[in-house]
């Protein structure tokens, strides 16, 4: 199973090859890290307005999925 993370780019991750998650705060805006087996780390910007993305929802998804 595939999580999207981003509507507009089309990026999916499978939750059971994530790591680790974190919040942080780059510029004022808030981001969900994660960190993938592979070490490689991904981040997803807070955006909930439109069709962007709401990070707290994605990782209440991803611990879901888990």
């Amino acid at each position: 199973m595939m999580i999207l993370l981003d509507g507009q780019s089309g990026l999916a991750v499978n939750p059971a090859e994530v790591s680790s998650m974190r919040f942080a705060e780059w510029n004022g805006d808030k981001h969900l890290v994660l960190t993938m087996q592979t070490g490689k780390e991904l981040s997803v910007r807070h955006w909930p307005y439109g069709d962007g993305p709401n990070v707290y929802r994605l990782h209440e998804q991803l611990l879901e999925a888990q």
